[in-house]
């Protein structure tokens, strides 16, 4: 399911060019700085693939195997960056969409309903955290793929986040995609939204860092 969602999406991006677990009481965790119900547009069902990283990698295993390894990859390689925790966030416009958003078939890229993928990794320390931003792929996300793919993003403070963050923010025929990827202290975080209009999907981003403390 997440990897043709970040295949299509980079994808999609260039076209248009061309043409966890916390770490403790004190400070935030993965699981409360990650899209919560109050952040989303109102009716957006929360799936249940939303839990800490293992947790999705488990639920993905039976429908989509393929993407439950790569996912597993992925946090292995996250993990070797400095990640302690990550938590995945999953929602969409109903609990039939969370269902079909499970199966190896299904690619939320090309989705004509409602979407939000958010992944919350926290690492050991900030320098890590920084590093993973600025070098590394975040579960498939990074800002080399994201600006390698044809859009123009918006980076920087003026993304509304922080100065290590990076936004594309784009309508595609009809279909609209909100990606943002940034680092706070010892948190980087990945949110793509699909299909919800700029203004919320900049509250759930916002919503998020704010919690960042």
């Amino acid at each position: 399911m997440v990897k043709p969602l970040i295949a299509a999406l980079i994808a999609l991006l260039s076209i248009a060019a061309c043409g966890g677990s916390s770490n403790g009481p004190q400070g935030p965790s993965a699981s409360n700085v990650s899209a919560q119900p109050g952040d989303v547009p109102h009716g957006m069902v929360k799936c249940d693939l939303t839990g800490d990283i293992n947790n999705f990698i488990a639920r993905e295993q039976s429908p989509d195997p393929q993407t439950a390894k790569s996912m597993s990859t992925y946090w292995a390689d996250a993990k070797k960056a400095g990640a302690t925790a990550a938590y995945a966030a999953i929602y969409t416009d109903s609990e039939a969409h969370c269902s079909s958003i499970k199966s190896s078939t299904s690619d939320p890229g090309v989705a004509t309903y409602k979407v939000i993928v958010n992944f919350v990794v926290q690492f050991k320390d900030e320098k890590s955290a920084a590093a993973a931003y600025t070098n590394d792929s975040l579960f498939g996300f990074s800002a080399s793929n994201l600006r390698s793919g044809g859009a123009q993003p918006i980076e920087g403070t003026k993304t509304g986040l922080t100065a290590n963050s990076l936004v594309l923010d784009q309508t595609i025929s009809n279909q609209s995609f909100y990606i943002a990827l940034w680092q706070n202290k010892t948190f980087a975080v990945v949110l793509a939204v699909i299909n919800v209009d700029s203004t919320a999907s900049k509250k759930v981003a916002t919503s998020e860092n704010s919690r960042i403390k």
